[in-house]
């Protein structure tokens, strides 16, 4: 028993003496400055922590939360549920064709207004109707004068000298 007694104690001597040896060391002072004030200030720190995120802003739309179906257990909709829907945009659609001026001349012949009129009103517009062949077609049938449709052909362009 005095052997068990022994190696017990040896075993302890042992095991604290590793405890003790296993102890580091404090850390060696840094370049900083010592606490006798004789050193240089500290140097600013080159990467001094970002302020402080703005508050979020409450959105602007207030969508009242849909009323519980009659079988819920109280679970929250899903979040996708609270985004409004949002107007479909048609891809690919040509956008519909310019109004052409020229039409409002036809309108007007269409209407019984003399030529006289008419050629009055397209010289003070002074409107580059840019007319195609098919339109001075259109305007011919309809009975609009050679007087009329030159005027339109010269109307908007700027006066030569």
């Amino acid at each position: 028993m005095k052997t068990r007694i022994c190696i017990l104690l040896l075993a302890v001597t042992v095991g604290l003496s590793s405890c003790q040896s296993s102890r580091q060391a404090p850390a060696p002072p840094g370049p900083g400055p010592t606490s006798g004030g004789t050193g240089a200030p500290p140097a600013p720190n080159p990467n001094p922590a970002p302020p402080n995120p703005p508050p979020p802003t409450p959105l602007a739309l207030k969508i009242p939360p849909p009323a519980p179906s009659p079988g819920a257990t109280g679970t929250s909709p899903p979040l996708a549920a609270a985004i409004p829907d949002q107007p479909a945009i048609a891809l690919n659609v040509p956008a519909s064709p310019p109004a052409r001026p020229y039409r409002a001349i036809l309108k007007l012949k269409q209407e019984g207004l003399s030529d006289e009129f008419i050629l009055k009103k397209v010289r003070t517009d002074n409107v580059n109707y840019q007319l195609t062949t098919p339109e001075i077609l259109e305007l011919r049938a309809a009975g609009i004068s050679e007087t009329i449709l030159e005027a339109m052909l010269r109307s908007g362009q700027p006066a030569s000298r």
